[in-house]
């Protein structure tokens, strides 16, 4: 009976580790977007996915994210190169998606490639986990010292390249994703 039940605990306990092991591949973390729709990194898959983190709260580094993002959303239609652009939340438990919803429309965020993410404070965890995003709260629970990347998936899910979140990005993200052709329109 002991011999049974340890092999039962060993089977359980591998077990647990493979689940582990895939909720920390960012591609099958679920997200909600801005529109209450369920996805994953991995669901994009066909087009390259660049990913960066904010907080709709934010008044440092978050605006101006998002500023590059709209910046490299323009960019990337006039240059004919097709990506989407997701900005996944530091702060879940405010950032619910009706809130980034209102936070797509202040920051014209609206395209239907560009997606605005939440989710449970797990699932946002283990994705901040798997692309080894760290992130610190103030006194008043807002986010307010995060690392401020840009992370790009190719266009089978894998990161491919990490971009620091400068007045440069547009640029290398153009660069990056041009030297591949594949992922022209």
């Amino acid at each position: 009976m002991r011999f049974l039940a340890l092999v039962l605990l060993m089977v359980l306990a591998c077990s647990a580790r493979v689940l582990d092991a895939r909720e920390e591949d960012p591609r099958a973390i679920p997200l909600v977007d801005q529109h209450g729709v369920r996805f994953t990194l991995g669901d994009l898959r066909g087009l390259p996915v660049l990913v960066t983190f904010v907080a709709t709260r934010c008044t440092d580094a978050c605006p101006i994210a998002t500023a590059m993002f709209s910046r490299l959303d323009e960019r990337l239609h006039r240059a004919r190169v097709a990506a989407t652009l997701v900005e996944v939340t530091l702060d879940p438990a405010y950032d619910t998606p009706f809130v980034m919803q209102q936070y797509a429309r202040t920051s014209f965020a609206g395209a239907s490639d560009w997606r605005l993410a939440s989710g449970t404070p797990a699932n946002v965890r283990s994705l901040m986990r798997a692309l080894h995003v760290t992130a610190t709260r103030g006194r008043d629970g807002i986010p307010d010292v995060h690392s401020s990347f840009v992370y790009v998936l190719d266009s089978q899910g894998k990161q491919s390249r990490m971009l620091l979140l400068s007045t440069n990005l547009v640029d290398e993200a153009l660069r990056a994703l041009k030297s591949d052709v594949a992922y022209r329109k």
